[in-house]
């Protein structure tokens, strides 16, 4: 019998229309094989999936972002996706519960395009991560030492470039989860909040996305099917 290292831990997967759905339904199957609790948490109460250049399927979250107090989990992942992202940096609630999880120190793991949001709660100068290439100038303005690596970690902050990384994210995220709190990074950022400089503001994407009719297409299934 295999050990389970996340027993009696409990994640949130904060995730928005348009999240690449492999890079959510991986990382939760291996978090649940690890003993975990992992909810979907999002601003909708349905939200559809990206797989690679065209739409997924239809997930229900498990809880509204609104309703969601981001002290009742271990940890967070992050799932990418281009859109997913794009839509929760613009989201206040959504960038002040990932902001929780910095400031406490809660290991956080993010993939792919995932990053993005971690930019805004500008908690995150001087971390060393990756993410998907086209992003990266967007981390090195927010003062992240990048680094192109399948996996880096940083104090419980873990990052990865894309899918096929995904074997090596699920196995250090993991062990970082286990870990628990950082309390270095906790310390950091009770000494320093209140001295980091502005971040530099890198707009919004403007990606050739087609997101018509999405709502026409009944997909709808319980995410736990898949996991």
């Amino acid at each position: 019998m295999s050990i389970k290292k996340l027993n009696g831990k409990k994640v949130a997967a904060l995730v928005d229309m348009g999240f690449e759905e492999i890079e959510l339904t991986e990382p939760v199957k291996a978090l649940k094989e690890a003993g975990a609790t992992v909810m979907i948490v999002s601003p909708q109460h349905k939200v559809k999936a990206w797989v690679h250049k065209e739409w997924g399927k239809e997930y229900q979250a498990d809880l509204l972002l609104e309703k969601a107090d981001a002290s009742q989990f271990d940890a967070l992942l992050l799932p990418g996706g281009v859109m997913n992202p794009d839509r929760l940096r613009m989201n206040e609630k959504a960038v002040n519960f990932v902001k929780h999880f910095i400031e406490s120190g809660k290991p956080v793991a993010a993939i792919c395009h995932g990053p993005w949001t971690l930019i805004e709660t500008k908690m995150i100068q001087g971390k060393r991560m990756t993410c998907y290439p086209s992003i990266k100038t967007d981390l090195k303005n927010a003062g992240v030492i990048w680094s192109d690596e399948e996996v880096v970690t940083d104090s419980g902050l873990v990052t990865s470039r894309k899918p096929d990384d995904i074997p090596a994210f699920n196995k250090k995220m993991i062990e970082e989860f286990a870990e628990g709190i950082h309390m270095k990074r906790k310390k950091e950022n009770e000494s320093t909040t209140a001295l980091r400089p502005p971040v530099k503001n890198t707009g919004r994407l403007n990606e050739n996305i087609d997101t018509r009719n999405w709502e026409e297409v009944d997909n709808s299934r319980d995410p736990h099917d898949d996991m």
